[in-house]
C-alpha cells in the first residue's frame, strides 16, 4: 500500500481508512479481538445467570447477598480487564497503522509489544479523558438535582402534593433534560478534541496530559473528519451486529425466550453480535491514526520533515524503534 504523507480530504481520509482495514483485515481484527472475547464471556455469563439464578420458593437473604457481592466483584473485574485490553488493542492498532505509513510490514507481536511499552501512559490518558467527560455530566446534574431535592422536601412525590411542589418538580425534570442535552453536546465536542490523544501518546511518545494538549492542537480544522468517522464506524458496527444477530433474536422470540432452545439461540445471537462488533471495531481506531498523520502534515509539515530526514546520512545499523514513525522528528514544544 502506498500511504504517502499528505493532508487528506474527507473522501480521501475515509477511502484510506477503509482501504487499510480491507487489506489488513485479519491483523486488525486479531489486535482488537481480546477485549471482544472478554465481552463475549461476560455477556454469556450474564445470560446464564439471568436464567439459572432466578429466585425460587426457598429464596433466602444469604443467597441474595451472595449474588449481589458476586455481581459487584464480577463487574469490577470486567471493567478493569476490558479497560486494559481496550487500551492494548487500540495502542497496537496505532502501532500497526504507523508501520504501514513507514513502509514497514505490520505484525501482531511487534504491534502489541509497542502497546505494552506504552500501557502506563495510555491507561492514565484514558482515565483522564473519562474523568473529564464524566465530569461534564456530573456538573450538569447539580442544579437539576438541587431542584428535585427541594421538590422532594416539599412533598412533591407524596399523594396530594401542593401546586408549588409540583411546579418545582416539573421545573427540576425540565432543567435536567435540557442540562443532559447540553452536556451530551459538550461531551461530544470534548471527545472530538481528544480524538488524536492515543496516537500521540503511542507514537511521539508523551504523557497523558501532554497527549490531550497535543490532540487539541492537532484537531483544529479536522472536527468534520473525526465526526464523520465516528458516524460511519458506528453505523457499520451496528449494521454488522444486526445482520449477524437479528436471525437469532427472531428465532428466540418464535420459540420463546423461556425455553431451553430459546436460551441457546439467545447465546448464539450474543456470540454473533459480538463477532460483528469485533470485525468492525478496528475501523475507528485505524481512522484516528490516519487522521493523526494528516493533521501533522497540515500543522507541522511532517512530510517535509520525513523527506529531509531521508536525505540525511544513513546511520549505523542498530536497534530501532518498534513503531514505524516513533522516531520521526519531534513535534514543536507544547505551549505553557
Amino acid at each position: 500500500m502506498n500511504l504517502d504523507l499528505r493532508t487528506l480530504t474527507v473522501s480521501e481520509f475515509l477511502d484510506r481508512t477503509f482501504s487499510i482495514y480491507r487489506h489488513r483485515f485479519l491483523l486488525f481484527v486479531a489486535l482488537m479481538a481480546p477485549q471482544a472475547v472478554l465481552s463475549l464471556v461476560a455477556a454469556m455469563l450474564w445470560a446464564w445467570a439471568s436464567v439459572f439464578l432466578q429466585p425460587s420458593g426457598d429464596f433466602r437473604l444469604e443467597r441474595l447477598v451472595g449474588i449481589v457481592i458476586g455481581s459487584v466483584i464480577g463487574a469490577i473485574v470486567f471493567v478493569l480487564g476490558h479497560w486494559v485490553l481496550y487500551v492494548l488493542g487500540v495502542g497496537a492498532t496505532t502501532a500497526a497503522v504507523s508501520d504501514l505509513h513507514g513502509r514497514m510490514r505490520p505484525e501482531f507481536g511487534p504491534s502489541f509489544g509497542a502497546a505494552v511499552r506504552r500501557m502506563g501512559p495510555l491507561l492514565w490518558l484514558t482515565f483522564l479523558m473519562t474523568v473529564r467527560i464524566a465530569g461534564v455530566f456530573a456538573a450538569a446534574a447539580v442544579f437539576p438535582g438541587l431542584l428535585l431535592g427541594i421538590a422532594a422536601g416539599m412533598g412533591a412525590f407524596q399523594p396530594g402534593a401542593g401546586g408549588a411542589a409540583l411546579v418545582v418538580l416539573v421545573a427540576g425534570f425540565t432543567v435536567l433534560v435540557l442540562a443532559m442535552v447540553v452536556a451530551f453536546g459538550f461531551a461530544l465536542f470534548m471527545g472530538l478534541r481528544y480524538a488524536l490523544a492515543i496516537p500521540a501518546a503511542v507514537l511521539e511518545p508523551i504523557g497523558g496530559r501532554d497527549a490531550i494538549r497535543r490532540s487539541i492542537r492537532l484537531m483544529r480544522g479536522f472536527f468534520g473528519h473525526a465526526f464523520l468517522l465516528m458516524i460511519c464506524g458506528g453505523f457499520v458496527g451496528w449494521a454488522a451486529s444486526m445482520v449477524l444477530q437479528m436471525p437469532f433474536i427472531v428465532a428466540t422470540l418464535v420459540v420463546g425466550p423461556e425455553t431451553r432452545t430459546g436460551f441457546w439461540l439467545n447465546m448464539a445471537g450474543t456470540a454473533t453480535g459480538t463477532a460483528g462488533q469485533t470485525m468492525t471495531a478496528p475501523i475507528v481506531a485505524i481512522g484516528v491514526v490516519v487522521l493523526y498523520f494528516s493533521a501533522r502534515v497540515r500543522h507541522e509539515a511532517l512530510d517535509l520533515q520525513v523527506m529531509t530526514q531521508a536525505l540525511a546520512p544513513v546511520p549505523v545499523p542498530g536497534p530501532g524503534p518498534a513503531v514505524g514513525f516513533a522516531a520521526s522528528p519531534p513535534p514543536p514544544p507544547l505551549p505553557n
